[in-house]
């Protein structure tokens, strides 16, 4: 997680630098059309980040973003081999994701609109919380344990698709993306779709 906000902060930094015309900054929100969690999901729907675009020659360009998203999930487990028990696990969590995408447009910068496609890879890390307790058929409580740990990198192969709007020294940039994590926890959904709204400057 630091060595990707150090990376980020970084390319951040080099726009400092940069051609004004040549970089973009800018911010992006939306909402995920996909559950996080296969099951007992219980994760808020709405995306929000940063993003950075190089744009390259004969209409290229690389797209660098950070997105944040607040997941989580309640699973109840029922076990009648003797003695009877039944556990409550929740699970809340931080979702940060990284995507880098390269990025074709079909028409020229200077055009009002900008229809564009990119593929890329997008990195994910997780913190979570978790509140698990135990309980006998009567309902009396046996146990619980209350911890927080961190998600393994996850890493996915992801597409996006959309138009760039030109306003002046403002862009919109509605888009769709899909990605395909490659995340080994069974209760993770790998497909995630989204839609979201980019501004930049």
């Amino acid at each position: 997680m630091r060595k990707l906000s150090l990376l980020f902060a970084l390319v951040l930094i080099a726009t400092g630098s940069a051609s004004a015309q040549l970089i973009s900054v800018g911010a992006l929100g939306g909402v995920h059309l996909t559950d996080v969690f296969n099951y007992d999901d219980e994760s808020r729907r709405y995306v929000v980040g940063g993003s950075v675009e190089v744009r390259l020659p004969a209409g290229f360009a690389i797209e660098a973003d950070a997105l944040y998203q607040r997941i989580g999930d309640t699973s109840t487990l029922f076990a009648f081999l003797p003695p009877p028990f039944f556990s409550i696990s929740r699970e809340r969590g931080n979702d940060w994701e990284f995507p880098l995408y390269a990025k074709y447009y079909f028409r020229p910068h200077t055009a009002s609109w900008q229809p564009f496609v990119g593929t890329g890879y997008a990195f994910r890390t997780v913190s979570f919380h978790q509140d698990l307790s135990e309980f006998n058929v009567p309902g009396e409580i046996n146990g619980s344990f209350h911890g927080d740990f961190r998600s393994s990198l996850g890493v996915g192969a992801s597409i996006v698709a959309g138009l760039r709007f030109h306003f002046g020294p403002v862009a919109l940039l509605p888009q769709v993306r899909y990605t395909r994590w490659g995340d080994s926890n069974d209760n993770i959904n790998r497909n995630e779709a989204s839609v979201l709204l980019g501004v930049s400057f």
